[in-house]
This record gives structure tokens, sequence and C-alpha cells, in this order.
């Protein structure tokens, strides 16, 4: 039984790489897999069986603390490895010594322009995945580095379902309220343009998420005489709505991909990079917006008075299978390119861990949380979590 491991910063959050490892658990629990999952954060016996219930595919994963990989003389065989946050890619060079035969793949989730540090422990990895072609071609020339396939993550998780929408002229942005990513301030200019501009009153966007920027949004709303046209909520939303992305950078964008597979009609900019675009292109459903304020004003107009079709829908969802589909045919077809990759182990010792440990946590802190931030976790699981700081 092949056994496999992914290593990860914290299953029991939320956020695109949560699910995508959320999403591995699901293709590997369809076939005979070990599968055990390192989480950097502590996490208790209560977290992992509240994921089981949630997620019930999750049911058979052995999960262990990060802590554990520290260590040239593991009893753990595994066959292969994923290392799915670029923050940990130092732990290469501990993993490839003590699993000589493994496969272990490095997963560029991070858009490559956001990545602030030099990726470091190349020479440990078998691979490395990304997921474009323009990507693999940035990554190879920047790094010298040939070993990169390129695969989608998987979306296990969607639900297809189409659902005839009633005609409306609501937006709803779902994301991480971070504009250095996100941007959602240029979809609060274009608000601005249709309702005070154009004059479309009956316009209405409305907010899902949460970050650090929402303090931001709240005072141009205010300045901008928005608040009858904006809704900042996680449970009041619409069933029927357009959905609007507007990020400078998404590897994927699942949220522009979870509102596809409900029939919901999108808005999206191609990404800085065109990455966004590089992907989703054939999707019909997707309106693809420019950034300019006078190009996209009408496409916004027009989107939101042309209710999806089901012809549409069928016409995205196959666009998607063939970008995503068959996760794991594909993932063996291209990790198997690179068994038998030739290593220098010589080289590596005990000596080495404190040296990776101590480069991980510089940027990510220790994994051990301190007492008072047990403290807090705990109260966010009670009915005193209403009086928590947001």
């Amino acid at each position: 039984m092949p056994n496999i491991a992914i290593i990860g910063y914290n299953i029991f959050g939320i956020g695109g790489t949560t699910r995508s490892n959320l999403n591995l658990m699901h293709e590997f629990d369809h076939s005979e897999y070990q599968l055990t999952y390192y989480n950097y954060t502590e996490f208790s016996k209560r977290d992992v069986l509240s994921l089981k219930n949630k997620y019930p595919y999750t049911s058979k994963v052995d999960f262990r603390f990060f802590l554990e990989l520290y260590n040239l003389d593991s009893k753990q065989s595994y066959d292969y490895i994923f290392v799915t946050r670029e923050d940990f890619f130092p732990l290469a060079k501990i993993l490839r010594k003590a699993y000589p035969q493994a496969i272990i793949i490095g997963e560029i989730h991070t858009p490559l322009a956001l990545l602030k540090r030099k990726l470091t422990g190349l020479e440990y990895f078998s691979c490395l995945r990304v997921a474009t072609e323009s990507i693999k071609e940035r990554l190879s020339s920047q790094y010298n580095y040939t070993r990169i396939y390129v695969q989608t993550v998987s979306l296990a998780h969607l639900n297809w379902k189409f659902k005839e929408q009633v005609t409306n002229s609501n937006l709803l942005v779902h994301s991480r309220f971070d504009d250095s990513q996100k941007d959602i301030s240029y979809t609060l200019r274009l608000l601005n343009q249709l309702v005070n501009n154009e004059g479309q009153k009956q316009v209405k966007l409305y907010l899902s998420g949460a970050g650090p920027d929402l303090g931001k949004y709240k005072k141009y709303i205010k300045n901008h005489q928005l608040k009858n046209n904006v809704t900042i909520s996680q449970r009041k939303l619409p069933q029927n709505f357009t959905a609007i992305s507007t990020s400078h950078y998404e590897t994927l964008g699942y949220s522009i991909i979870e509102s596809v597979a409900q029939g919901h009609r999108v808005l999206a900019y191609y990404g800085d990079d065109d990455v966004v675009y590089e992907n989703l292109a054939d999707v019909s459903l997707i309106t693809w917006l420019s950034k300019n304020l006078k190009e996209d004003t009408p496409r916004v107009s027009a989107a939101l008075k042309a209710r999806p079709t089901l012809a549409e829908f069928r016409e995205s969802q196959a666009a998607l299978e063939k970008l995503a589909g068959h996760y794991l045919e594909k993932f063996l077809a291209n990790t198997q390119l690179y068994q038998g990759v030739k290593f220098d182990l010589t080289k590596i010792t005990s000596a080495d861990i404190p040296t990776c440990r101590k480069q991980i946590e510089a940027i990510l802190g220790s994994p051990l949380a301190p007492w008072y931030i047990k403290f807090y976790r705990y109260l966010k699981k009670t009915s005193l979590k209403i009086f928590l700081p947001k």
C-alpha cells in the first residue's frame, strides 16, 4: 500500500492551501493509499475529531505534529511527500536524508510576485509542482531548475449544481480582506462608478470575508456614500448574485471556480501576471475585467443583466474538468518521470536540523503556541467567542 505524507501549515484553518490539502486527501481516499498529514501549528484531539466529522474522507488520515519531522532516523516510510508551503522548503534537506527513496514534491502555491524570499532546498526535491506553463517557465529561468511539472490542484470538493438565477443586481466578493493581493478597493471603485456616476442605485455589493483591510473598506464606503449599497457579512448573503474577483494575483482562484460550480456568472480580472486568465480562459461563465473603469463599467452592467444559461454552465464544467479532472492519474504520470533521481546525501547530518528549524521559525514563528494563544483558540470554540476581539 503506497504511503503518502502531506506537510502543511494548518489544516484546521481556512484558505486556499488548506482547501487544496483537503482535496488531496479526498483524491487519495478513493484509492488504496495510507495517508499521514503533518500540521505545523499545534492541534488537539478535538480538532482532529471535528475535522473528521466535517470531512468523512479524512477519517483514515493519521494527523501528526510538524516537529516529528526533525528526525533523520524516522521509523516511517513514505513513497510520496508533498511539501505544500514554500516556507517549509528548507526542510527538504532533512526529508531527503530521512526518506532517501521518496518522491518529494514541492508545491508552489504563492504567486511568484509575492514570494518575498529566495526558494531554498530545491536540490533535494524530486520535483516541483506549479499551476501553469508560464509559472514553470519563470521559475525554471530564475532558479535554473528543470524538474518542474504543471498540474492544477484538485477540485474534488466542487458540487456542481445549476440553479436558475432570478434577475438581480447583486455583486458578491468572497475573499480575505487583504488589499495587497485581493484589491477589493478596485471593486469598490467600480461600485462607486456604477452607483454615483452612472446612477445605478439598485446595484448592491456583498463583501464576505475577514482581514486586516476591513477598516479601509468601511472608510471608502462612508466617504463615497455607499452604505445603502454595501453589506459586509459572512452570513446574510443573497442566493442570486454575480461573483466578482479583482485580485492582483491568484494561482487558481477557488472562489471564482466555486461560484461557477453553483451556476453563477463571475466577473474576474486577468491577474497582474495573467495567470488567472491562463487557467480559466475557456470558462464561459466568466466575464473578464481589465481594471480600466471606463472599459469595465459596461461589462459589469452587462453581466448583471445576463442570466447564466444551462449551456454556459455545462461548457464551464467541461472546461474545468479538462483543466483539473483525473487528478490522481495525471499526478502519477507526472511524477513517475522523477523516480530514480540521484541525490548526494553524504553532506547531510544531524547538525543540519537546528539550522533548518531556525530558518523556518524565523519566518513562521514557533509551532509551539504560548499559553495565551492556546487559551484564545479554546475560547473561540465556545459560546464566549462573541466577546473576543475580531
